[in-house]
């Protein structure tokens, strides 16, 4: 089946400001290229790739275009029209958007532009076509729970399959952390609409993650190695430093 990448890039990134005032998160320089180019070289080596989606929002739009250019990247730039962070559609109205501008036929494979890490996006993608048609999600081993109290955690089966997500919370049950590179295999982006029809919270993904635990079957894939979640000017700092070492 051929897939078609979503890019995530459609957040106002407030919380690193005022580096991304006027410039978006992806662009933010990481030696000698962007984040942008990290994670487009990671998709690279997937295989059956028909078509790459970046959707941002109208602010930043024509800079990603000027990057595309610039680059020569093989990704369609898809701009949501919002201008504001109090305006934001929410990563599932974006993704949603971004897959029907795509093929929307095509199992997706789904990536936050603000995730750097140094595993293989074809391994993650082998290990979730052998599942298929349910959906997978990447992730990591926090090294303790109070390291994982920022994001969604999940416990799972011997058998990899999910049986509980939780976004956030004080206190998780366990140190496996979702990352925002999910496999959803065609059968299942129809729930996508779904999920925005019956009224979810679309701002961040890990609740359409949580729903789709709830009502049916997924998997959690253990990916090893480096892993960074780009979400405060300590992390940027922290991704700046030791990214060339891991990569």
């Amino acid at each position: 089946m051929p897939i078609t990448v979503v890019l995530l890039a459609a957040g106002y990134a407030t919380r690193l400001y005022p580096l991304t005032q006027d410039r978006p998160k992806a662009l933010l320089p990481l030696g000698r290229s962007v984040i942008l180019d990290e994670v487009v070289r990671g998709v690279r080596g997937v295989p059956d790739v028909r078509a790459a989606v970046l959707v941002t929002n109208h602010r930043f739009a024509d800079q990603f275009r000027d990057w595309q250019r610039r680059t020569a990247a093989p990704v369609q730039i898809v701009d949501d029209g919002t201008g504001t962070a109090q305006t934001r559609l929410g990563a599932i109205r974006d993704l949603e958007l971004a897959r029907r501008a795509g093929s929307p036929h095509d199992d997706v494979l789904v990536i936050g532009t603000d995730n750097l890490f140094a595993w293989s996006l074809a391994d993650f993608v082998a290990q979730a076509r052998r599942v298929a048609p349910q959906p997978s999600i990447a992730l990591w081993q926090a090294p303790s729970k109070a390291a994982a109290t920022q994001f969604g955690v999940v416990l799972r089966e011997a058998s990899g399959r999910i049986t509980s997500f939780v976004e956030k919370s004080p206190q998780p049950p366990s140190a496996e952390v979702a990352l925002c590179v999910y496999y959803f295999p065609a059968a299942v982006c129809g729930q996508i609409r779904e999920f925005l029809d019956s009224g979810g919270n679309a701002d961040a993904p890990g609740y359409f993650i949580q729903w789709l635990v709830g009502r049916g079957t997924v998997y959690g894939v253990m990916m090893p190695g480096a892993w960074y979640d780009i979400g405060s000017l300590e992390s940027y700092d922290t991704v700046k430093r030791e990214w060339p070492h891991v990569r």
